[in-house]
């Protein structure tokens, strides 16, 4: 017996020394500078053709007149900057409610994709506002939407969209998402006390842009609001901004019973994938399960093919379509149904040409899961999960990042607070099996900003590392778990904490507050090669951090 607890104790110190490895990484940062104006989001950062790295960051001008614009830098790899643009986007006065619906950087070319109304035309114009590798600025009118358009399939709120739009920083995530997982009526989580997810409201647009993984295209849905039907505009454009082809699908149903979820572009940029849910009167007599289907629609140039997905007795909120090699899949947490709460992964494979189900999985979270979140082992579940992050490893392994996240109202404060809690993490090997899921303890508000709480991650040799603020403490909790708590706007500590192939982890301080001018806004990092940029700000100072593993 003694023998055998030595053994044990032996194994469990050697896997302990394999994963206390140093996590490697180094850090470059830029000087410290400031702007005209105070605040500013990356929203894309990419490599130009000479390798030096291409930065763009969104603003919001002051003054009476509302007025949105974009720094364009260019640096070198020491991060000494060589070139910089003021784009400011102007128009006419009779071009009104104009409204950011994406960004692009394709062919060496960046282009700022918005819609407005013209009043001398009485139509809706979307247009590129292009600027080329030489800072030189042209247009382009990529589609209209004409007045028998809104007679026929219903209005376009633009009005609303360019007020919500003002009063933000505009941030562009490349999500092709069209609505929250929680803004469905109908759905077990719809009901929950003053809660509400930290996407619904940016994500209450009529547009949505996607850029495949391959840029050789990009995506524009328009979603027209009509209580008796549905109606959708597909746009399909290469890499040139000429319009491939355009689809158009319409519904004869109450548009709260059917929601648009999201769009992808396949990689060849030929086919448009849309995925819906919808509640149909056929539904009601089902003895078990929820009066509702999934509806995956692959649409090109000639033609469209429909794929019902059955979610049996589970209740899913929306699924995530995704390529890989020639399958699409479609994952999505789903819950026991009239449980407000999830229970584990979903996942669901079809053959890129057909549709055809190629496999489909209920992956129940783990038991060390389980030890995670709650100390040990109980009957509860989760509320409120986001989808942040979907890798595949060179084995075609797929990892998955999500995190808690809702909006408080504060009553008779008209303040709003945003939560972001604790970070899930899962494997899944390539038949949609679970290998492992973990939960990371994360406690973290704000009332005015929420740039520098939630996190970025990325996937390096099958290990996947997320970047977080933290306060000066890391809070101890019981079973052996820790918990990574609230960080003030002026004062945080950058770490990276890794989840080994395995599903083992660890963590690192990488940056102290004493020893940096500004914190950094964690969740709006963008992935360069093997490195992560990010700003910083503080009061006006601002700088950018590149941190590569």
């Amino acid at each position: 017996m003694k023998k055998l607890l030595l053994f044990v104790i032996l194994i469990s110190l050697k896997s302990s020394l394999v994963f206390s490895q140093k996590i490697n990484y180094t850090i470059q940062k830029s000087k410290e500078f400031e702007d005209e104006y105070k605040k500013s989001n990356i929203v894309l950062s990419e490599k130009d053709s000479e390798g030096n790295l291409l930065i763009v960051r969104s603003y919001n001008g002051n003054g009476l007149k509302y007025n949105q614009g974009f720094y364009v830098e260019k640096y070198n790899n020491d991060f000494k900057l060589l070139k910089e643009f003021d784009f400011s986007i102007d128009h006419s006065n009779t071009e009104k409610y104009n409204t950011i619906i994406g960004i692009t950087y394709l062919n060496s070319i960046i282009s700022i994709i918005e819609i407005f109304y013209d009043l001398n035309r009485k139509e809706y114009i979307c247009q590129a506002n292009s600027l080329s590798n030489d800072f030189k600025i042209s247009k382009k009118e990529l589609f209209i939407i004409t007045r028998e358009d809104i007679k026929n399939k219903g209005y376009i709120d633009l009005e609303e969209n360019c007020f919500n739009q003002s009063k933000e920083l505009w941030n562009y995530n490349n999500l092709g998402e069209f609505s929250s997982v929680y803004n469905d009526p109908y759905s077990p989580f719809a009901n929950f006390n003053q809660k509400h997810s930290i996407t619904e409201h940016s994500l209450s647009s009529n547009f949505t842009m996607t850029v495949n993984n391959t840029k050789t295209g990009f995506v524009i849905g328009v979603d027209f609001n009509n209580k008796k039907s549905e109606n959708l505009n597909l746009y399909v454009f290469d890499n040139n901004l000429n319009l491939k082809f355009n689809s158009e699908f319409g519904k004869e149903i109450n548009d709260k019973k059917y929601i648009f979820q999201n769009i992808q572009l396949s990689p060849d940029a030929k086919s448009v994938y849309l995925l819906s849910k919808s509640y149909l009167k056929e539904l009601k007599d089902k003895e078990k399960g929820g009066e509702y289907q999934f509806e995956l629609i692959k649409f090109t140039e000639k033609n469209s093919k429909v794929q019902i997905i059955k979610t049996n007795e589970q209740y899913i909120n929306s699924l995530k379509i995704i390529f890989n090699q020639d399958k699409i899949t479609c994952l999505g947490f789903y819950s026991n149904y009239d449980e407000d709460k999830f229970q584990g992964i979903s996942y669901f494979s079809f053959d890129q040409n057909n549709l055809d189900l190629l496999n489909s999985k209920f992956n129940p979270f783990s038991e060390q899961f389980m030890i995670d979140k709650y100390g040990k082992k109980k009957d509860k579940g989760l509320k409120f999960l986001i989808f942040k992050n979907i890798f595949f490893t060179p084995n075609n392994d797929l990892i998955l990042n999500a995190e808690e996240q809702y909006i408080t109202y504060i009553a008779n404060t008209n303040r709003t607070l945003f939560n972001c809690d604790d970070i899930i993490s899962l494997k899944l090997n390539k038949n949609g099996e679970l290998v492992w899921s973990r939960n990371i303890n994360k406690s973290q508000s704000f009332t005015d900003d929420d740039s520098y709480i939630s996190y970025s991650s990325i996937v390096k040799d099958e290990s996947n590392y997320f970047f977080i603020n933290t306060g000066e403490e890391i809070k101890k909790l019981s079973n052996d778990r820790i918990e990574f708590g609230q960080v003030r706007k002026n004062k945080s500590n950058l770490n990276i904490i890794r989840i080994n192939p395995d599903g083992d982890f660890d963590f690192v301080e990488i940056l102290d507050d004493e020893n940096t001018a500004v914190p950094f806004k964690v969740s709006k990092g963008f992935i360069i090669d093997e490195s992560l940029i990010f700003i910083g700000q503080k009061g006006k100072v601002k700088q950018l951090l590149k941190v590569t593993l």
